[in-house]
């Protein structure tokens, strides 16, 4: 028996819809999904009877005289919601191109009324044939690139079959990106704030080779993985920086202190060595906070977890040296380099999620 979803709310980006459209929602609403949003993305006079056609069925329809981007679209629903209607327990997000089989948009409905609080994720099975290689090919190495990033293993990170309760509508306006971009970073922004990312799978749909998506394989990948890897480019550039103060700052300390500690080497190049170390740290701590993960809380727990994972890093990283050297008889030079190459991609998914976490700031009232 069918489980009643009468407050759920399915929002639909749409761009030049065909006659399928309204096929699709009729089959939504036999399902009891009567609550529907279609965001007209700037399809233009052509498609204004499909869409006219949806009003008569039911539907809300918003409408931008231009091409914004799913993104956009998406957020434009979201603000409608926000303003005129309520009582509902959970948005639905669906696309407009038959790739979503009503019974899955259900399924996710009802999956959400048991985790309000989570992000439930519609997933295809990719090992199926007949899946076109562009999306294939996409879908591996956007998910292959979020598990190395975020920890977090997401078979088709690309899904815009997506389920979630009014709390975490309320704050999807305030993630960025305009365009297919946007739904990966939300993934990114729900790993952040610890907000739990739970998968249910679906039916797996691409009629007519999925010509009548508007992705484009190429430039919207690239965009895609641009997301993924921007905010790791901007810690490797603030760790390389930092190194770099590092060294300098010590090497200066030892030509300049050398005339006054003749015989006391070992006290010149500790007190070089902690004073250069402790300006990299503070200089690392305070762009990782305000340039990478973009933490605007006042410093308080996230300075101590960051000097906690700097002592980790050093007991870990001499363990294992130690190790890879004695026990499997690396070379100490090339055990330091695997071993801190390990750590450095470690500490990104510990600063991300537990050093800079924003679930403090996320379900604020």
């Amino acid at each position: 028996m069918k489980q009643t979803i009468d407050h759920a709310i399915v929002l639909i980006p749409s761009l030049e819809p065909d006659r399928r459209l309204p096929v699709y929602i009729k089959e939504l609403q036999e399902y009891g999904l009567s609550r529907i949003v279609i965001v007209d993305d700037g399809s233009g006079n052509d498609y204004q009877d499909i869409y006219k056609e949806l009003e008569e069925c039911g539907c809300t329809v918003i409408h931008h005289s231009i091409n914004r981007g799913k993104g956009f679209a998406l957020k434009t629903g979201y603000d409608y919601i926000r303003e005129n209607i309520s009582g509902y327990t959970c948005i639905v997000t669906a696309d407009s191109d038959g790739q979503h089989a009503p019974e899955d948009v259900y399924k996710l409905a009802v999956e959400t009324k048991g985790h309000p609080d989570a992000m439930i994720l519609g997933v295809r099975d990719f090992k199926k044939a007949g899946i076109p290689a562009k999306s294939l090919i996409g879908n591996r190495v956007t998910s292959a690139i979020f598990a190395a990033l975020y920890g977090k293993c997401l078979p088709d990170t690309q899904s815009g079959l997506r389920a979630f309760g009014p709390k975490l509508a309320e704050r999807m306006l305030d993630i960025k990106g305009e365009r297919f971009e946007y739904e990966t970073q939300v993934l990114i922004t729900c790993i952040r704030s610890k907000i739990p990312i739970l998968t249910l799978p679906i039916q797996t749909i691409y009629e007519d080779e999925n010509r009548g998506t508007h992705f484009k394989a190429v430039r919207d990948s690239l965009k895609i993985i641009g997301i993924l890897g921007a905010d790791f480019m901007k810690f490797l550039s603030s760790s390389v920086a930092c190194s770099f103060v590092d060294i300098v700052i010590a090497w200066a300390l030892l030509d300049w202190m050398k005339p006054y500690m003749k015989g006391e080497d070992f006290l010149r190049i500790m007190i070089a060595t902690a004073f250069a170390r402790s300006v990299s740290i503070a200089g690392n701590y305070l762009l990782n906070k305000s340039m990478v993960f973009k933490d605007k809380q006042a410093p308080g727990h996230s300075l101590i977890r960051y000097l906690s994972l700097c002592v980790f890093n050093i007991l870990l990283s001499a363990a294992g040296v130690y190790i890879l050297h004695v026990s499997l008889g690396y070379n100490e030079k090339t055990a330091k380099l695997l071993c801190d190459g390990c750590l450095f991609l470690l500490g990104y998914q510990i600063q991300q999620r537990w050093v800079f976490s924003r679930e403090e700031g996320w379900f604020r009232e």
